[in-house]
């Protein structure tokens, strides 16, 4: 455990970007979307803002850079892969904990000082509303660990097999989907499948079902990583 406590703190040497980055890009994007709203009168209109997806967006692009770019570099501190995975493991559970929690702090803010003043729903948005303090942490938290998941895993494929790793992916989603995409319309299931989504609480959307292909991903990327190179 020391081990891998030892190797998170080496994925920290580089804190700024690797932390702060993401609040640098959503302060960023807060900063523009209370600009905006603060010059519109948006009072009594169902207003929506997406600018909360661009710290998703970053915490994805941030593990690809850590599968890519730290794995050759603590590897060659004689650290095992498994280690290694552990700890990034650890680095993106903590993340997505602390995170998590901070944008329900910044949610609640914005809910008692009615949008920051100008009735704007950045963190708040309708979606992602919970009932209590604690629901509202998971459907904020879960989604991060994914993208995190779903970035190592990336980054692990880029590893193993390099770039053409990354269009067979690529070739093979778009097939995947594809073809369900022609299977459902053929069949013409959209009215059930979009009666399952309807059916669903927002909590399984945000937090069930990603959190059981956070576990998929996670299984799928120690396994190629047991065999892919610095």
């Amino acid at each position: 455990m020391n081990r891998v406590l030892s190797t998170a703190r080496v994925q920290l040497a580089a804190w700024p970007s690797t932390l702060g980055m993401p609040w640098l890009v959503l302060g960023g994007a807060f900063l523009v979307n209370l600009m905006v709203f603060a010059l519109l009168d948006t009072s009594g209109e169902d207003a929506f803002t997406g600018g909360l997806t661009t710290f998703y967006a970053v915490m994805l692009v941030a593990y690809i850079i850590t599968m890519t770019h730290y794995f050759p570099m603590i590897l060659g501190l004689s650290v095992t892969r498994r280690t290694f995975y552990l700890a990034t493991c650890l680095m993106a559970l903590a993340q997505s904990l602390c995170y998590g929690a901070a944008l329900t702090m910044l949610e609640l803010v914005e809910s008692a000082t009615g949008g920051w003043g100008v009735s704007l729903p950045f963190f708040g948005v309708e979606f992602l509303q919970q009932s209590n303090v604690l629901l509202q942490l998971l459907a904020y938290a879960v989604p991060i660990l994914l993208v995190s998941f779903l970035g190592m895993f990336f980054g692990v494929i880029f590893k193993r097999w390099g770039v053409t790793g990354m269009y067979i992916l690529a070739i093979t989603a778009l097939v995947v989907l594809g073809g369900l995409a022609v299977l459902v319309s053929w069949r013409r299931w959209w009215g059930e499948v979009g009666a399952w989504f309807v059916d669903q609480s927002s909590l399984s959307l945000l937090a069930g079902w990603p959190a059981l292909l956070t576990l998929v991903l996670a299984a799928a990327s120690l396994l190629m990583l047991r065999r892919a190179t610095p």
